[in-house]
């Protein structure tokens, strides 16, 4: 999948911490990233173009003397009068490698079938080529150790040179397996751009959209999608031979084909910052931000392409906010797949992490109230990214601590803010206790700033109160974890302090009937204690 890299909450986050560790979370997020099932593709269709009378697979029983034939064809060195003998066994072996469940791949690989199929790749009659591609697409569909058997065979050289074959079907098969291949594993799709393969692709996927043949362009824009995609990513330059033809490609309107230019460029935007602007000087966002409205298969991989940009610089940051990026967001906040919901938040995190003018567009627009909403009640998951908008934006207080960044603040307590962060307090993650005890301080100290702006208290003091947020403190002074408990005590003694301090003339004092309070005995004017300290 990806590296898995955990977001370290620190002790008052550093100023840049706040969108760096968001991007890190999503890394996290792509556990819910394309469906393995589209990174590779069995081709399953069984018939010949053109041909719907075509016989139903042999029985794989048969399979011994179909490879007898094509082992000894390959062994003569393909004489032309047993062409169609050949032909006609691997147009067998292809049905068999083409049914639905349980196809013989590694009976096929036992029988020394793939180089003999590698051979006929370059066979000069097409229909061999054709089949002996679509019979490697198969295998190369199956588990990384049967497609491992592909590229051993010496397979890429010649299918990344039949993309350039007339011939449409040879081509359009060559690329299919070229895309199996490409998404089993980075260092089989580095394999593959070794040897020429995304400049080929780009080819196909050019001459095919410049003639309108949709079929070949999908295959080869998927194919395409998979030279782009797995960590460690691709080196830069063939990055950027990518992203101006899957810019070209946004402007067609056909949902199959979008749906994997848009996971595409989902790929490439989850890397470092000049992946990012690639994308942005390619002129995808606004195309990205108009597939927010298509069907849910080509909206989750272009709302995780606009998510990744915003984990960028400050500049890509604002390219997005300027596509209107924050109002979109809504549908997705109020979605009813989890996931949805878990990433827009993840998404208004990283704006909120960004400079006071985003932090602003945020909280300016009916997203806040959503985003509070969904800190309160959603799912845990939920909660947690919405911990991080709110978090955010009340970072942005302390790193800038003026009357203004505390009446920012005080349009959350607006919000309900208070009684949602108190109730992240009952959550059984300290991760998720240690920020919202972060955000508490400085919510409270920006309290303190309008206190004193205004001549008065400070206004959040009694909501907090009233949200139980002094109880929950309290109890947290028992917890296991030595940064929970200490936030807890830190915010007691800064906030409350008067509260906790006991009197040492109330304090109760154990008597023979019980205990009793004020019980020392009276002094006379003037007398000194027995001790003093």
């Amino acid at each position: 999948m990806v590296l898995e890299k955990e977001r370290k909450v620190k002790g008052g986050l550093d100023a840049d911490d706040c969108r760096k560790q968001r991007a890190g979370k999503g890394i996290e997020l792509r556990k819910a990233k394309k469906d393995e099932g589209l990174l590779k593709r069995r081709m399953l269709v069984t018939v010949d173009p053109g041909l719907a009378d075509e016989a139903p697979p042999p029985a794989t029983s048969e399979l011994a003397g179909f490879a007898a034939t094509v082992r000894d064809f390959v062994a003569k060195n393909g004489p032309p009068d047993d062409l169609a003998a050949a032909l006609g066994a691997v147009k067998s072996l292809r049905k068999m490698l083409s049914i639905p469940n349980r196809p013989p791949i590694d009976e096929v690989i036992g029988e020394g079938l793939v180089p003999n199929f590698v051979t006929m790749l370059g066979h000069p009659d097409d229909m061999m080529q054709f089949e002996a591609a679509w019979c490697l697409t198969n295998v190369a569909s199956g588990t990384a150790a049967q497609c491992a058997k592909v590229v051993q065979h010496n397979a890429i050289p010649p299918l990344v040179g039949l993309l350039g074959s007339p011939a449409i079907n040879v081509s359009e098969q060559a690329v299919w397996a070229l895309g199996n291949i490409a998404g089993d594993c980075p260092k089989l799709r580095d394999e593959v751009l070794r040897h020429g393969g995304m400049q080929r692709v780009l080819a196909l996927v050019e001459s095919t959209a410049s003639t309108g043949q949709m079929v070949p362009l999908r295959n080869a824009t998927w194919a395409l999608s998979n030279l782009v995609r797995g960590k460690p990513q691709p080196s830069k330059e063939y990055v950027a031979y990518a992203v101006p033809m899957l810019a070209r490609l946004l402007q067609i309107e056909d949902d199959e084909l979008l749906i994997d230019v848009c996971w595409a460029l989902s790929y490439v935007t989850d890397g470092d910052n000049d992946s990012i602007d690639l994308v942005i000087q390619a002129g995808c966002v606004q195309p990205l931000m108009a597939k927010l409205d298509k069907g849910v298969k080509v909206q989750t991989p272009a709302l995780r392409a606009l998510c990744n940009i915003v984990t960028g610089s400050n500049e890509a940051t604002q390219a997005v906010v300027d596509a209107g990026f924050i109002s979109k967001l809504g549908s997705s906040l109020r979605a009813t797949k989890m996931q949805t919901r878990k990433e827009a938040c993840w998404a208004l995190s990283n704006i909120t992490a960004g400079t006071a003018e985003q932090v602003e567009a945020v909280l300016s627009s009916p997203m806040m109230p959503i985003v509070i909403d969904r800190l309160e009640k959603d799912e845990f998951e939920v909660k947690k990214e919405a911990a991080w908008v709110v978090a955010n934006v009340l970072h942005g207080f302390k790193q800038a601590p003026t009357v203004e960044a505390a009446r920012r603040v005080s349009t959350l307590a607006q919000h309900g803010v208070i009684k949602a962060m108190v109730g992240m307090l009952d959550a059984n993650d300290p991760v998720v206790q240690k920020l919202m005890l972060e955000a508490m301080a400085n919510l409270l100290a920006a309290g303190e700033e309008l206190g004193r702006a205004g001549k008065g208290d400070n206004p959040f003091l009694i909501a907090f109160d009233e949200a139980e947020g002094v109880d929950k403190l309290e109890l947290l002074q028992e917890h296991e974890n030595e940064d929970v408990y200490r936030l807890a005590v830190d915010l007691l003694e800064r906030f409350f302090g008067e509260e906790d301090e006991e009197d040492q003339n109330v304090a109760p004092n154990p008597t023979s009937n019980g205990f009793s309070f004020n019980a020392q005995p009276a002094q006379p004017f003037g007398a000194q204690p027995a001790f003093a300290f």
